[in-house]
C-alpha cells in the first residue's frame, strides 16, 4: 500500500525497565516489553517519514523542505491510509512543528539583531554567549490554540560556527471523530498561528538569514 513512495519500513517497539540502585551493581528489578508499537515508512533518501504508531500519526519531512501545498495533501492521504487500518475512534491533538535552523555571522554579534526575545545578560558580564535554552508556551485564546516556542543557541568554538534553533510546536487538544471536517481548518489555524510566531520572533535581518 505504501511500498511505492515508501520503500524503507522500520518497527518500533516498546519496553520499560525498572532499575534499583543500591552498593553494588545495578539490579534490574522488573522489566516489560510492550511489543510492536507502529511502523515507520520511509522514502529512499529518508527525507520523508509516515509514522503509523498504536497513539498516532506523524508525517516528517527532513531538510531540504518543501511546501505546505505539497505535505498537507500527502498528510491528509495518509492519515485515510491509517485509519483503514487503525480504526481510530477519536482525534485528541491536533499539532504542526517546524524545526528551524538560522546561522548568525561568526563571531557572536548582538542577539537584539536577530531575536526579538533573545537572551539577555547583565552588562557587567561578559556578553559572548556559548549557549543557551530558552522555552514558552504561548496561547491564543481566540481559537484556543497553543504554541510552545523553545529557542536554542550552539555555538562551535572550534568550526567558529553558530546557530539558533527556533523550534515551535502549534497544537491544540480536541475530541473530534477521525474524519471531522473541522480538521482541516484547524490545521490551516495552527499554521496561520505558527506562521505569526516565527516571524514574530525573529527579526527583518534573521528572516533574511534563514531564505
Amino acid at each position: 500500500m505504501l511500498s511505492g513512495q515508501f520503500p524503507k519500513v522500520e518497527e518500533q517497539r516498546g519496553g520499560q525497565v525498572t532499575i534499583g540502585f543500591k552498593p553494588g551493581p545495578p539490579e534490574v528489578l522488573s522489566s516489560k516489553d510492550f511489543g510492536l508499537q507502529g511502523y515507520f515508512f520511509k522514502t529512499d533518501d529518508e527525507k520523508l517519514i509516515a509514522q503509523f504508531r498504536v497513539d498516532g500519526f506523524t508525517l516528517n519531512r527532513l531538510a531540504p523542505y518543501t511546501s505546505w501545498d505539497e505535505l498537507y495533501p500527502l498528510a491528509s492521504e495518509l492519515w485515510k491510509q491509517y485509519c483503514g487500518v487503525a480504526t481510530p475512534q477519536t482525534v485528541t491533538r491536533l499539532a504542526l512543528r517546524y524545526i528551524n535552523h538560522i546561522p548568525l555571522p561568526w563571531p557572536n554579534g548582538h542577539f537584539d539583531e536577530y531575536l526579538r526575545a533573545g537572551p539577555n545578560v547583565p552588562p557587567e558580564l561578559p556578553q559572548t554567549l556559548a549557549g543557551f535554552q530558552s522555552q514558552v508556551v504561548i496561547h491564543n485564546d481566540k481559537e484556543d490554540i497553543f504554541a510552545n516556542v523553545v529557542q536554542r543557541y550552539e555555538a562551535s568554538f572550534e568550526e567558529q560556527k553558530s546557530t539558533v534553533v527556533l523550534d515551535i510546536d502549534a497544537f491544540k487538544t480536541v475530541d473530534l471523530a477521525p474524519y471531522d471536517a473541522n480538521i482541516p481548518i484547524i490545521f490551516g489555524q495552527l499554521r496561520n498561528f505558527k506562521n505569526t510566531v516565527f516571524f514574530n520572533y525573529l527579526t527583518d535581518e534573521a528572516v533574511r538569514r534563514f531564505e
